[in-house]
């Protein structure tokens, strides 16, 4: 754990995005691994690709601006999703609006009443939240952390709003280094389970904290390490994903992450893409982002045929718009069901297409 701690780096800003320069070829059919044609899903051309992250941007930019314009609250699928992909793909080269993520960050991070009025930071000055989850970590707080850390430069006052968020996130763990989970509050798949929250929040974590940090907040990130690594293995999708970030931001070697790597690889569907954990699995643009992001990191690269196909799966399902439709998997009590609202999902798909994409073909 000492070792761990001692290398933690950022995984939002670790590697460059890799870039590719194929000429534009006409699409044909993508083969699978056996070889055969999977139906439906044309071969994406470098140039291609690059088009859907562009159509995927203004997206991401328009939907968060609404949500936050009409809902302020900076929830995890309208702001830190979409702003972390926003800054990978203004990393790879990509065209962005950066006054408006600069802006956006700013309004979020730029002071602590901006952080107290996000509506996701506890605020003193008002009655305590009564209801079960609050006395939990407002999980857009560390995703918010997360987001922040692949922006090029931060304030003084932005690092200062990272460090209350990183008091917060300590305040909020439990004795044996987890933090507090309300499975009957849950919103798959964004908060799926205790071990994927937790992996946000070590994520969180363990990008503030340094081997000249405090000892308590050391400690907890090792306690926090600890409590996750000994949790049962999990097959869930996500779970694999993350611990490959985790992986990479702990500094681990590639030969660490191949195993997990290995089984994200064997879940690829044959449409190319990738499925949630879901009792009917079908493939769809979060787990597939999701996906590609964590294997890029992990050292692989679109040249790779199962990265390709993952590729192509993506440009051919998206919409004109820009997004990726998705089906819902939540109710209110957080069990599977049919939400009617479906602009969190789509929001947060969108923005896991565009890191994994981004980070697999720059546009440098």
């Amino acid at each position: 754990m000492t070792r761990l701690l001692a290398v933690v780096m950022l995984v939002l800003s670790c590697f460059a995005a890799r870039s590719f320069a194929e000429d534009p070829a006409p699409p044909t059919a993508a083969p699978t691994p056996e070889g055969a044609t999977a139906i439906g899903i044309p071969s994406a051309a470098t140039e291609q690709i690059q088009q859907s992250v562009e159509r995927a941007i203004p997206y991401l930019q328009a939907e968060s601006a609404s949500w936050l314009s009409t809902r302020n609250c900076a929830a995890c699928h309208h702001a830190p999703m979409p702003f972390w992909a926003l800054a990978e793909a203004d990393r790879a080269g990509y065209p962005i609006d950066r006054p408006y993520l600069n802006g956006k960050i700013e309004s979020l991070l730029g002071s602590k009443d901006a952080l107290l009025a996000s509506g996701i930071f506890p605020n003193p000055a008002l009655p305590p939240d009564p209801r079960p989850q609050g006395r939990g970590l407002n999980m857009g707080l560390p995703m918010l952390a997360v987001a922040a850390r692949a922006l090029p430069s931060l304030t003084d006052a932005q690092r200062e709003s990272l460090r209350l968020i990183t008091a917060e996130i300590i305040t909020k763990q439990q004795p044996d280094g987890s933090w507090e989970w309300f499975a009957t509050l849950r919103r798959p798949p964004i908060n799926e389970t205790q071990t994927t929250d937790a992996a946000w929040i070590i994520m969180a974590l363990a990008g503030e904290t340094t081997a000249d940090s405090p000892e308590p907040q050391r400690a907890a990130l090792a306690k926090g390490i600890t409590w996750l690594e000994a949790q049962a293995t999990s097959e869930l999708h996500q779970d694999q994903a993350l611990a490959i970030l985790l992986a990479v931001q702990a500094g681990k070697p590639r030969e660490a992450t191949e195993p997990i790597a290995a089984k994200l690889l064997a879940l690829q569907r044959p449409d190319g893409g990738w499925s949630q954990t879901i009792p009917e699995p079908v493939s769809d643009a979060f787990a597939t982002g999701q996906t590609l992001y964590a294997l890029a990191l992990a050292g692989h690269t679109a040249d790779e045929l199962p990265i390709k196909r993952g590729l192509d799966f993506l440009v051919a399902t998206q919409q004109p718009d820009g997004a990726w439709l998705m089906a819902s998997r939540s109710t209110p009590d957080g069990s599977p069901g049919s939400s009617k609202l479906l602009t969190p999902i789509n929001c947060a798909s969108a923005a896991w297409a565009v890191l994994g994409m981004s980070r697999l073909v720059g546009k440098q």
